[in-house]
């Protein structure tokens, strides 16, 4: 019976070759390259998105909460801070339900108190805007109408009017 000759170490049956593994890891790191500053540019806008969505969806919850608990819910926006506030109004008293971060680099260009009373309908009878801008200068505003209708509206720069 004849020896078997080993192949060279470039052609191994067993796995990859060396070569094959610096052109996989060159090929992995030119998409990186590629991929990495588009994601960075995208980021803040993700984040406008998302934060416009959270405060949608509070405002939703608070709503139900409101005519579900026949009392008054309303979310208290800060200027000089990226969090809100969640207040219970019955009557005289207001308590405090609790305080909301937003995501990072998400701005409230507008302090505003904006809720529903028992009836799901907005608090002063009038509705109000939220406006979120971004490190971008792009904007978005979460609409509350008179009715109780709460709506996302893009703008295309921060401070802009749907």
């Amino acid at each position: 019976m004849a020896k078997r000759e080993k192949p060279p170490l470039l052609f191994c049956d067993g796995g990859f070759t060396l070569i094959e593994l610096l052109v996989a890891g060159a090929l992995f790191g030119l998409l990186v390259a590629i991929a990495v500053p588009t994601w960075i540019i995208l980021l803040p806008t993700y984040a406008l998105n998302s934060a416009a969505r959270q405060i949608q969806s509070e405002f939703n919850r608070i709503k139900i909460q409101a005519i579900a608990e026949n009392a008054t819910f309303r979310l208290v926006f800060s200027d000089t801070a990226d969090n809100y506030t969640v207040e219970r109004v019955a009557g005289a008293t207001t308590s405090q339900q609790g305080t909301k971060l937003l995501p990072d680099l998400i701005d409230i260009r507008n302090s505003i108190i904006l809720g529903f009373t028992s009836r799901g309908t907005a608090t002063p009878g009038t509705g109000g805007t939220v406006k979120l801008c971004n490190s971008n200068g792009a904007g978005t505003n979460v609409v509350v109408s008179s009715t109780g209708r709460v709506r996302v509206c893009r703008t295309s720069i921060c401070d802009g009017t749907c």
